[in-house]
C-alpha cells in the first residue's frame, strides 16, 4: 500500500462498508477500503466447490427490502423466487403451508389440513398481514416484547407457533425460542408478504460483488487485516500505520470491540451461530420438484430447514445435478453430525438420501449479532463514535441485509456532512 496517508479509511468490505463506499463514490470523495479476507461480502460469501455454489450458511434475499431496492440492480442479480410457503414435516409426513395470494390453488387444496395451521390461525394470519402492511422498518411504536409473546398475545395457537413460526422465523433469527424483538418479526413478515424471498442466480456473493463493481481502481485492499484502531490512526497487522482524518468501522460488533481501545464500546453478547450441511444429488435421487422450503415441525432432529437450492436457481449446481442445504440453528460439535442429519433427511425424503454426496459442512460462529435482535426500542446507533471515527453494520441498525446497507449509507452521509460536503 506504499506510504500514502489516506484521508478516509473504511475498515471492512462487507455490505455496510460497501454501502458506505458507494456514498463516497457518488460524491467523488477518495477513500481507501481495507478488508482482512480475500474477498468482499463479509458474511455474504459464496464458495464454488466442484461446480456447486455454496453460500456460507443458508441465506435468502428479500426483494422488498427498501434499501436494497434503492441501491441494487435486481435485473442484473437475476433473482430466482422461492415458493411462498413451506412444506412442514409433522407426524411422519409433509404438510403444505401456502400463501393464498401467491399460490391460491395450493392454499385451497391445503385448506382442510389443520395439522399445522388451524382455521383460526388462517384468520389471524390475515390480521397479521394487515398489522404489518406497509412497514419499511421495524415499527418504533410497538411496545418492546419477544416475538413468541407477541404471537401468542395476537391469538395464534400453540400448534401454529411451534410447528410453523418457530422453525420458520427461528431459522431467520437463528434462535428457536423466538426471543427476538417482535418489532423485527413484524418487519420481516411485511418484507416476506410484499416480495417473498429469492436467491441471486449466481449465489449470494453476487450482491456484494455488484456493489464492489463501482469501487474506483486501487481503492480496495484485500488480505489487509487490522491490528487496532485509534482516533486518526489505523494500525495494520503488517506493522504499517495509516493516518486518516476519518475512519469508518464497517466490521462486526465483535471485531469493533477487539480493534478499539478498551471501554470504547461495551463487550457484545455472544453472537448467534449457524451450521449448514451441503449435499450433491443426481436427478434420479431428487424427489423434491419445487423451489420450496422444508421445515422441521416436530422438533425431532438437528435440521431446522432444508431446501434444494438448484430447484430455486439451477446455476447453483452443475447440469443434471442438484444441491441440497440442510440448516441447523447453532453449532453442534458431534463427529456424527453428518450421520444424524442423513437419518433425519431420510425420514423426510426416503432412502435416496443415502446416495447423496456430502460436499461440505459450513459453520458460521458469528452469523448474527445478539444484542440488536433483542431490543430495537432505542432506534439505530449513532454512526459517530467520536470526532473522525464512525461505525456501521447490521449491529448498528437492524439485523438484516437491509439494515447493513442502510447503516452503511447513513455512516457515509454522516461522514460527508462532517466534511461539509453536500449530500
Amino acid at each position: 500500500m506504499g506510504k500514502t496517508s489516506p484521508k478516509i479509511v473504511i475498515i471492512g468490505a462487507g455490505l455496510s462498508g460497501l454501502a458506505c463506499a458507494r456514498v463516497l463514490v457518488k460524491s467523488g470523495i477518495p477513500f481507501t477500503l481495507i478488508e482482512a479476507s480475500n474477498g468482499v461480502g463479509g458474511r455474504i460469501r459464496t464458495d464454488v466447490v466442484d461446480g456447486f455454489r455454496l453460500d456460507r450458511g443458508f441465506q435468502v434475499f428479500l426483494p422488498a427490502y427498501p434499501e436494497a431496492r434503492r441501491v441494487l440492480d435486481y435485473e442484473a442479480l437475476n433473482l430466482r423466487p422461492i415458493y411462498r410457503g413451506a412444506q412442514v414435516f409433522v407426524k411422519d409426513r409433509f404438510h403444505r403451508v401456502a400463501d393464498p395470494l401467491g399460490h391460491p390453488l395450493d392454499a385451497l387444496v391445503a385448506l382442510r389440513d389443520e395439522t399445522v395451521v388451524a382455521m383460526r390461525d388462517k384468520w389471524f394470519t390475515l390480521l397479521l398481514r394487515k398489522e404489518a402492511f406497509g412497514l419499511k422498518q421495524p415499527p418504533r411504536d410497538l411496545p418492546e416484547m419477544e416475538a413468541e409473546d407477541y404471537l401468542r398475545a395476537f391469538g395464534f395457537s400453540e400448534k401454529m407457533i411451534d410447528r410453523f413460526f418457530r422453525p420458520f422465523f427461528g431459522g431467520i433469527f437463528l434462535e428457536k425460542d423466538l426471543r427476538t424483538s417482535a418489532r423485527m418479526l413484524l418487519f420481516l413478515f411485511s418484507m416476506f408478504d410484499r416480495g417473498g424471498s429469492a436467491l441471486p442466480a449466481q449465489g449470494m456473493q453476487a450482491i456484494p460483488d455488484q456493489l464492489a463493481e463501482a469501487l474506483p481502481p486501487g481503492a480496495l485492499h484485500l488480505n489487509t487485516p487490522v491490528a487496532h484502531v485509534r482516533r486518526g490512526e489505523v494500525a495494520l497487522e503488517s506493522g504499517e500505520l495509516l493516518q486518516a482524518d476519518h475512519i469508518v468501522l464497517a466490521v462486526s460488533e465483535e471485531s469493533a470491540f477487539r480493534l478499539l481501545p478498551p471501554g470504547a464500546i461495551n463487550m457484545p453478547k455472544p453472537a448467534r451461530s449457524t451450521t449448514c450441511l451441503y449435499f450433491a444429488a443426481d436427478e434420479a435421487d431428487m424427489p423434491v420438484k419445487q423451489p420450496i422450503l422444508h421445515l422441521d415441525g416436530d422438533g425431532r432432529g438437528p435440521v431446522n430447514s432444508a431446501v434444494v437450492l438448484s430447484r430455486i436457481a439451477p446455476q447453483y449446481a452443475p447440469p443434471g445435478r442438484h444441491l441440497v442445504s440442510a440448516s441447523i440453528v447453532g453449532m453442534p460439535s458431534s463427529h456424527e453430525l453428518e450421520k444424524v442429519v442423513r437419518e433425519q433427511m431420510t425420514r423426510w425424503y426416503g432412502p435416496c438420501v443415502q446416495r447423496w454426496a456430502h460436499l461440505r459442512t459450513v459453520q458460521v460462529r458469528h452469523a448474527q449479532p445478539e444484542g440488536r435482535q433483542l431490543r430495537l426500542e432505542a432506534g439505530p446507533l449513532d454512526p459517530i463514535m467520536e470526532e473522525g471515527l464512525y461505525r456501521c453494520g447490521d449491529w448498528c441498525e437492524d439485523v438484516s441485509i437491509n439494515g447493513a446497507l442502510l447503516s452503511g449509507r447513513r455512516a457515509g452521509e454522516t461522514l460527508l456532512r462532517a466534511m461539509g460536503e453536500a449530500i
